[in-house]
């Protein structure tokens, strides 16, 4: 994907495994070792495995957006901003069809080495997302806010929508009325916020650009609220939810 800059490449370019953890037979350990490396450590608190499983439960039903109806049982997704693999695993353990694509090359590898067969896993960025292979859900998980730019923005969820039988999930997306006390939070969290941040920016949305795609290509909208028990982000993200009519 393109980012502000390069910094935010030369992060996940950085990150290294436990590779006794992912040969590992133990699920739940190979899971939260993926989401460490993803940067989920980040804030000094790694969440515990059903946290992040109680969300993924919620993705799950939210890409359905009936799970009840047989016509929108989804069998296969392909996320944008995969990392790793860390919620790829969990879909492929549940018995789905799973493809990714991130732009660092080395959390590729990773993901190769843990996903079974997927059906495709890319290093490019997002917005040359290939779309000749289709899949029935397409998911970006906490990566729209390293985008420069709504242009930019549009341009991935084009491709997303192209490659999408049915529908669209964009999670933990940054809210830009909530901004400010994001970044007072952060520098609650960082004596040297300033220093530590100043070349990672992430990008901020206002809703009404969700809404617009959605009218332009005549699909179904919803917004959920992150509820993820004792998340800090809660407050300053919303997730976005979108199925072709």
């Amino acid at each position: 994907m393109r980012v502000q800059n390069n910094k935010w490449h030369e992060v996940w370019e950085r990150r290294t495994e436990n590779k006794a953890i992912l040969r590992s037979q133990n699920s739940k350990e190979i899971f939260m070792e993926l989401k460490r490396i993803n940067g989920w450590d980040s804030t000094g608190s790694m969440l515990e495995y059903d946290q992040f499983y109680d969300q993924y439960v919620q993705t799950k039903n939210e890409l359905e957006f009936s799970p009840r109806s047989k016509d929108n049982v989804i069998s296969s997704v392909f996320e944008v901003g995969c990392g790793c693999g860390a919620n790829l695993y969990l879909f492929q353990n549940d018995g789905y069809h799973v493809g990714g694509m991130d732009y660092s090359a080395r959390l590729i590898e990773i993901a190769s080495g843990v996903l079974i067969d997927p059906v495709e896993l890319i290093c490019r960025e997002a917005a040359s997302l290939p779309c000749d292979i289709k899949y029935d859900a397409i998911l970006s998980n906490s990566v729209f806010s390293y985008f420069d730019s709504y242009e930019y923005a549009e341009k991935v969820l084009e491709a997303m929508y192209s490659k999408a039988n049915q529908s669209i999930g964009i999670i933990d997306i940054h809210n830009i009325e909530k901004k400010e006390e994001f970044i007072q939070f952060r520098r609650g969290l960082y004596k040297d916020y300033e220093e530590r941040y100043q070349d990672l920016p992430k990008f901020f949305y206002e809703k009404s650009f969700f809404l617009y795609f959605a009218e332009k290509y005549n699909m179904s909208i919803k917004f959920t609220k992150p509820d993820m028990k004792d998340y800090w982000n809660n407050e300053f993200v919303f997730n976005c939810f979108m199925r072709k009519r």
